[in-house]
Order: structure tokens, then C-alpha cells, then sequence
């Protein structure tokens, strides 16, 4: 070997070995990982017993949203539900289950439905997460019905890489499919619903998260973006609610010009008793039941 060539052996040898990453380097990095999800989350009430009983939780919420310069009154209807969903199409699976490939989700289904002055508006989101992780957002799916047309948005998590698929009615937008920066411990504000409910609530807690901001819309003028938010547990209080009075936690969650605040009951599951946010938007829990909702009825919602 030529000392020309033993020399530039050497020197390779020498960037290998200070750029690659110790074992226990790497060990200690995901340790870390898992003692911030302990701190921030506790699973509990998503793992309970309670969601394998075939029923769902059905919330009635007394509900304002901004739309067109004004404030709308409408009630908001927020559904959660355990479903075994497939992987080969990621939907829910029906049984017999034998030879599927499957796990346990919570969907969350939040339906809003709203007069304005000319005509009315529909949203519903479907958000399904992992059930012992709501953390961890497996598919999200948006319709928006008004008399202007039709509009659809899907966030998916399988694939090569998240992506963010939409069908719009407005020029300019159309059909499209575009990557999704969607990062380990990221959330959505949709998914907020689920994910709050996981928080480890005590007194002084308080996180940053890289946040998605609702898609709940009717287009998609812009390609959403995250951004920074932080979290925290904020006090205790006596909540008053159409289901009674009732103790809750408070959170608190603010990103750039976006306040919200949330309160959630004491009581396993911790059932969202309330929301805030400084754009107008606001919910108050009004009725729940645990029902088949598919089978028996529950609510018929005002607009």
C-alpha cells in the first residue's frame, strides 16, 4: 500500500469514528424521549377498560365559531370511540377479525354544523390516533358542505412520508397532494381534543410542541404550517356546565396570536368540559352519554 493511500485509509477512519453516534449516546438520547412523554402524559384513560365496552362517548356542546365578520351560535356534537382499524386500508375493520391486520384506535369524530346569513356551513373531522398513545395521530379526514361546493382534506401517516391530501372547489386549489412536515411528538390543534385529555395534570406543567393549526375549513388557501406552542396546567376550578357543576383541570395553550384555554374533568376519563380561544371560537359541554350511537339515537343538535 502506498503511503499516499495508507494516509487517506487513516484519515476516513478518523471522520468515522468522531462522527458516528456512541451506543450509549443513542441509548441516553431515547431515554430522554421517554422520560418527557412520562413527565408531559399519562395513557390511562385512553387504555381503560371503559372504551372495550362497544358504546361511545357522545358530547353535546353549546358552540360559537366566527364566519364572515360574525360570531355563529350553533351546538357542536364530539364523538370518541375505540375502532379496530386495518392496515391494509387503514380503515376501520369489520369482524371476523381472524387473518387481518389490525390495532386499536380512538376516533374522534367533532361535527359542526352552523347558519350564516346567506346559507349554512358543515364541518365534520375525523381524527384517529393510537389508543395507548393519542399522541400519536394515524389519519385525519375533513369534509366541508355549503352551497358553494364541496371541500376534502386528508392527513395520512403511512407511506414514505406524511402527506397532506386535498380536494377543493376553489380556483387555484383543486386536487393536490403535498408532503406533511409531521415530526415524532408533533400535534394538531384537531387532535388537541384527545391529546389534552393524556396531559399528566398537575400544577405547574407546562411543555413546547410543534403545532398544526386547525384545518377545519372550507379551502386551502395556504399550505399549513407548524408552529410553535406551549402547553400547560394552569389551575383548577369549578366548571359550570349543562351536565352540572363540575371540578375540572384548566390548560392553557397559547401560539403566536392564538390564546386557548381548556378544562377537562377531574374524573377519569376527563371528559373536555369547556374551550376558549381568543378567535372567537368557543365550546361548553351541555349533555354526554355513553351510547351505540349507530343503533339508538342521542342528540339532534340546533344550527
Amino acid at each position: 500500500m502506498s503511503s499516499r493511500v495508507f494516509l487517506l485509509a487513516l484519515l476516513i477512519s478518523a471522520v468515522a469514528a468522531c462522527s458516528a453516534v456512541p451506543r450509549e449516546e443513542t441509548t441516553a438520547l431515547a431515554s430522554t424521549s421517554a422520560t418527557e412523554t412520562a413527565r408531559v402524559y399519562d395513557f390511562s384513560w385512553s387504555r381503560d377498560s371503559l372504551w372495550d365496552d362497544g358504546r361511545a362517548e357522545v358530547a353535546l356542546y353549546d358552540a360559537r365559531r366566527p364566519q364572515y365578520g360574525k360570531v355563529e351560535s350553533y351546538q357542536a356534537v364530539f364523538i370518541v370511540v375505540k375502532e379496530d382499524f386495518g392496515r391494509q386500508h387503514y380503515v376501520k375493520a369489520d369482524p371476523p377479525f381472524e387473518g387481518k391486520d389490525t390495532f386499536p384506535v380512538l376516533k374522534l369524530n367533532a361535527v359542526h354544523s352552523y347558519w350564516t346569513d346567506n346559507y349554512p356551513y358543515h364541518f365534520m373531522a375525523s381524527v384517529f390516533v393510537r389508543r395507548d398513545d393519542p399522541t400519536a395521530l394515524v389519519k385525519l379526514t375533513l369534509g366541508s358542505q355549503e352551497w358553494c361546493g364541496n371541500t376534502f382534506k386528508e392527513v395520512t401517516t403511512w407511506g414514505a412520508t406524511p402527506q397532506l391530501v386535498s380536494h377543493s372547489y376553489f380556483d387555484g386549489q383543486g386536487d393536490a397532494s403535498r408532503p406533511l412536515d409531521l415530526r415524532p411528538g408533533d400535534l394538531l390543534e384537531d387532535q388537541l381534543p384527545l391529546v389534552l385529555r393524556s396531559l399528566r395534570f398537575e400544577l405547574g406543567l407546562e411543555f413546547k410542541r410543534r403545532l398544526l393549526p386547525s384545518l377545519i375549513s372550507n379551502s386551502l388557501r395556504r399550505t399549513p404550517e407548524f408552529v410553535q406552542a406551549t402547553i400547560g396546567v394552569v389551575g383548577e376550578e369549578m366548571v359550570e356546565t349543562g351536565a352540572g357543576r363540575l371540578a375540572a383541570w384548566k390548560v392553557r395553550i397559547a401560539w403566536e396570536k392564538i390564546e386557548q384555554t381548556w378544562w377537562f374533568e377531574k374524573a377519569v376519563p376527563h371528559t373536555l368540559l369547556k374551550m376558549e380561544s381568543s378567535d372567537g371560537r368557543s365550546w361548553v359541554l351541555r349533555e354526554h352519554t355513553r351510547k351505540a350511537y349507530w343503533g339508538e339515537p342521542t342528540y339532534q343538535p340546533k344550527m
